[in-house]
């Protein structure tokens, strides 16, 4: 039987945990109003329970994939913060609608950052013996259409926000740095 400390569902809420204090330390201001709904943020939540879950049940070992997983974890943590920092309170800049630093390329770069930091996540445990790894990449699929939902709600509230700044902003932007969106 493999020990505790060789299963992945820990590494989900480090994760978590990482993005969260990058908010802190970086003072993301900026980001504390909008985002996705409350119902949003509970789909969210009960999917971190679930997909810990899962996660305890796909060992893992200290093997090239491991490597590559904590090495698309650290660039989604990177991406995160980048996204933070661009959060933050910028006095020079007067718009209400961040469109510099990592928001110039994606307008929801936080999503896109959960995305690769789950991906990390999938490919430290990637075993093609266990009969559960393939039901890893049908929650993260799962996960990528809730996100998308998750953010084609966002977009909604910044519209009624921002009005016309943000949709001139969505003509510039993609939504997910190279995926244009409406």
């Amino acid at each position: 039987m493999t020990p505790w400390y060789f299963r992945l569902f820990y590494v989900p809420i480090l994760n978590f945990a990482i993005s969260f204090a990058l908010f802190a330390a970086i003072k993301a201001k900026r980001m504390t109003s909008g985002g996705p709904s409350k119902p949003f943020m509970i789909v969210y939540m009960l999917m971190l329970i679930v997909f810990c879950v899962l996660m305890w049940f796909i060992p893992f070992k200290i093997n090239l994939a491991f490597w590559i997983g904590i090495s698309v974890i650290v660039f989604g943590q990177v991406v995160f913060a980048l996204g933070y920092s661009a959060m933050r309170e910028h006095p020079e800049k007067k718009k209400a609608v961040v469109d510099w630093g990592i928001y110039k390329v994606s307008r929801h770069s936080h999503h896109l950052a959960g995305i690769i930091a789950d991906l990390g996540v999938i490919i430290m445990g990637w075993s093609l013996s266990s009969t559960l790894y393939p039901v890893l990449w049908v929650y993260f699929a799962f996960s990528i259409v809730v996100g998308h939902l998750s953010v084609l709600s966002e977009e909604k509230i910044n519209i009624e926000k921002f009005g016309n700044e943000y949709k001139d902003y969505m003509k510039r932007v993609p939504r997910y740095f190279l995926i244009r969106g409406k």
